[in-house]
């Protein structure tokens, strides 16, 4: 149980921390199928365009919304008097970093890597790299997930 702070409206704090929840446990299971739509579409070239097209759609329309969502959403819970200690803001800190990545280089490599296999194809070298590069990019933002993910469970005193 979340117990709203001193002066917090309770049904309002509550409903905040249920949709801060919801989101961003509904954006972090997305992204994890990522690498499922990713694989799948790899071992079946024609399937691939469909795949990354799919893993597209989900991450602007659905994911990367559901991440702003929590974001607001801890925000408000901050506002209404919540006590931030210092593993979140760490968690904060990492939050912001795999926001700049996702909207910043995840995505503009997606669409590059779906424009250049339309263009030229899986085998191509360009496609390759951009895949790769996508592939790590991924990565990094799916360990930055986990640590905060970790950081809002154990809530380690870090200092």
């Amino acid at each position: 149980m979340h117990p709203p702070p001193e002066g917090a409206q309770p049904l309002v704090y509550t409903l905040l921390v249920f949709l801060h929840i919801f989101t961003t446990m509904t954006a972090v299971g997305l992204n994890a199928s990522y690498a499922i739509w990713i694989a799948r579409g790899t071992r079946d070239p024609a399937s691939l365009p469909f795949a990354l097209r799919g893993v597209k759609f989900i991450d602007d329309y659905v994911a990367n919304p559901c991440y702003l969502i929590g974001g607001i959403t801890g925000v408000l819970m901050i506002a209404m008097g919540k006590n931030v200690a210092p593993f979140l803001w760490v968690a904060i800190a990492l939050y912001l970093v795999a926001m700049a990545l996702a909207y910043g280089v995840y995505t503009p490599l997606l669409s590059r890597q779906i424009k250049t296999l339309d263009t030229k194809g899986s085998g191509d070298p360009e496609y390759q790299t951009l895949a790769r590069r996508s592939n790590q990019v991924g990565i990094t933002m799916g360990i930055l997930v986990i640590i905060i993910l970790a950081l809002k469970i154990f809530e380690p005193p870090l200092w």
